[in-house]
């Protein structure tokens, strides 16, 4: 098959969509099929293989999480559909497509056969929405109008279901190759300190103030421990401040790939604080595939990754005393965390891209032989 993978997010920045993306694209062409990747452009050379960068993107900031809204004008959209069109598109696959606006444009001008991924849980609270409402709106659009809705987990299907969803979307996680963070697991040098790292945006949903207030009790009870905070966001003065009298915490700019792997890989705990709006765990993965245990905040994204013996290593969101508590007592039972660090690169394996990979071509096969 010729596949043609749609994002509104510039493939350089890190992020889950852009990991799934990547991957999915990566193994599918050793299966012999074709992938294109049309994305905005982002900030430094792309070197993607297939990729095609067309329109403009600008940041833009909703429900504590930032993104880029991109959108293409008229004509570059007609030179994107021509090329993809005299190159033999199949298939489309989009991602967040209520991200306006890219995904949306190119979509509607390829008119082709074509399967969605909805990667977000929308936020819920007591009152009225309507930025949750016009969200929920395009679902059902699109859900009309393709072959296949697909979420990431049962956080969001919920969501999908008591909306009315018809047919209700499929439950398919995102998928990552896996064997650059195994290899990194492999080459990592034990520590006899405990290494606690977080990786991801800096921003208020992330969680990383719970963290830092539960270090005070982490540094106390385990003189050696060191944390590592990777990356950046506008949170980053108020966080750096409030670290500021806390013993072995560094804070370092966003990673490369490899840098990445290595930061993970050399910790004994990934902490994942997030209060709200994860809909999976890809980063959850990565540790555990790297032999760095997780220990996450119970949203309803992570919990869907951290089963079994994994929901011994949630805590509830926002309680700084209970991360805390987690982190000492891993700290002060190596038993006990080996026992659960071979529990995490089995249960990694669950999401490599060679598992769940085949699921979707299963679905763009099925997006092409559907009746239009």
């Amino acid at each position: 098959m010729k596949i043609v993978q749609l994002t509104p997010y510039a493939m350089d920045r890190p992020g889950g969509v852009q990991s799934n993306i990547r991957d999915l694209a990566a193994w599918c062409r050793t299966q012999g099929h074709e992938v294109r990747i049309v994305a905005p452009p982002g900030n430094s050379a792309h070197r993607e293989e297939g990729l095609m960068t067309i329109g403009t993107a600008r940041p833009w900031s909703i429900h504590g999480t930032s993104f880029e809204v991109s959108r293409a004008t008229r004509g570059e959209i007609k030179a994107a559909v021509s090329e993809l069109r005299e190159w033999g598109a199949e298939v489309i696959h989009m991602h967040t497509p209520w991200t306006p606006l890219l995904p949306w444009q190119m979509w509607r001008a390829l008119k082709l056969p074509s399967i969605a991924t909805f990667h977000a849980t929308l936020p819920e609270g007591a009152g009225f929405d309507p930025m949750s409402a016009a969200l929920r709106r395009v679902g059902h659009y699109f859900n009309r109008r393709i072959s296949r809705v697909v979420v990431p987990s049962m956080a969001p299907y919920r969501q999908w279901e008591a909306a009315g969803a018809n047919p209700v979307p499929a439950i398919l996680p995102p998928t990552i190759d896996l064997s650059a963070w195994r290899a990194a697991g492999e080459a990592a040098i034990p520590s006899k300190t405990l290494r606690v790292a977080y990786m991801g945006r800096l921003e208020a949903r992330k969680g990383v103030s719970v963290l830092l207030d539960a270090w005070h009790a982490v540094a106390a009870a385990v003189p050696n421990a060191e944390l590592t905070i990777a990356g950046t966001g506008e949170e980053e003065p108020a966080l750096r401040t409030q670290a500021a009298n806390l013993s072995r915490v560094t804070f370092q700019p966003p990673p490369s790939d490899a840098e990445a792997r290595a930061l993970i890989a050399s910790a004994d705990v990934f902490a994942a604080p997030a209060l709200h709006g994860e809909s999976f765990g890809l980063v959850l993965i990565e540790a555990m595939a790297a032999g760095t245990l997780p220990v996450a905040a119970a949203n309803d994204g992570f919990a869907t990754v951290m089963t079994g013996a994994g929901s011994n290593l949630l805590v509830p969101p926002g309680d700084a005393a209970a991360l805390a508590q987690t982190l000492i007592n891993l700290a002060s039972d190596p038993a006990k965390r080996a026992q659960l660090t071979k529990w995490a690169t089995k249960h990694a394996m669950d999401f490599d891209v060679a598992t769940v990979g085949p699921e979707y071509v299963k679905l763009y096969a099925q997006a092409l032989a559907a009746p239009t």
